[in-house]
């Protein structure tokens, strides 16, 4: 990620179901994705359609992140994303991503939809699902095959069925660490944890997890229940304490390189030019 403020969670909810929805708009994630694919049965998807218009009005009046996960076959997603592109979209998750060809396909043709509506134009960025090993070779050329592509994540169930393995961290450490270094390359926010998302243990437990994938570099959190979505906030948001060193190790530094020196102690740390941008990179993605 290129200097932006994050998005810290992002709630998946199923596109056709009203209670669910109703229930996330008056949680406190900064994103919902309304899901055409995995999550809505293949009866109910007409349905979801029909609604996405009205789910996206309702998610931006509540100040929220509105985005949408099509289905990953063509004919199937150009209609969902003729429905889904409307004013107020934000995001459209794309699945099982395996070639920067897929992404372009679908920017040319988002293109085309957000002048249809007289959406401004670009507004739509992308969030990629990787869930192949077919997609490995080419990461850093899918995370940076469009202007779109805000972000990238390792699909865990359907990598680990892809691989024959099961999600477990170990398993998972591998790929993980490829999407972290292309979206890292690439200047988009890498998202995502060594977990099973489906493992719906307690929030406690899962805090533990978010915390190891923020120090490995991960920045925020696909999620499919509510109940972790304060834990991941709280993760991917620094406290007080930690906004005021960022902002005395950036004052000091900088007083210093006026003096000439290209490295100082602040408290009990060295800070060089490394440690400077670090906390010039906290900054920046809480938003300030």
């Amino acid at each position: 990620m290129t200097h932006t403020t994050i998005i810290r969670s992002l709630l998946f909810v199923p596109a056709a179901n009203e209670k669910l929805l109703a229930s996330a708009i008056g949680r406190a994630s900064d994103a919902v994705i309304l899901d055409l694919e995995d999550g809505t049965h293949p009866s109910l998807k007409p349905e979801a359609r029909e609604k996405l218009r009205s789910s996206i009005d309702r998610l931006k009046r509540a100040s929220k992140l509105a985005a949408v996960r099509i289905n990953g076959d063509w004919l199937t997603a150009v209609e969902d994303l003729t429905a889904a592109v409307v004013p107020g979209l934000d995001i459209v998750v794309l699945p099982k991503v395996e070639h920067p060809r897929d992404v372009q396909n679908l920017d040319s043709i988002v293109s085309e939809l957000e002048r249809r509506a007289n959406s401004p134009e670009n507004s739509v960025r992308f969030l990629l699902q990787i869930e192949s090993a077919a997609a490995l070779p080419r990461l850093y050329e899918i995370a940076a095959a469009s202007p779109r592509i805000m972000g990238i994540m390792l699909g865990s169930e359907d990598y680990s069925l892809n691989v024959g393995c099961l999600p477990t961290p170990d398993a998972l450490y591998y790929p993980s660490l490829m999407v972290l270094n292309a979206a890292r390359a690439a200047g988009i926010q890498p998202i995502g944890f060594l977990a099973s998302i489906a493992q719906l243990g307690s929030p406690e437990d899962f805090e533990a997890v978010l915390e190891r994938a923020k120090t490995l570099g991960f920045r925020g959190a696909v999620i499919v229940h509510p109940k972790f979505i304060d834990v991941v906030n709280r993760c991917y948001t620094p406290t007080p304490a930690q906004l005021e060193e960022a902002r005395m190790v950036i004052a000091m530094f900088e007083e210093a390189l006026q003096n000439g020196q290209g490295a100082i102690k602040v408290g009990d740390l060295m800070v060089d030019k490394p440690v400077y941008e670090r906390a010039r990179q906290r900054l920046l993605e809480a938003g300030q």
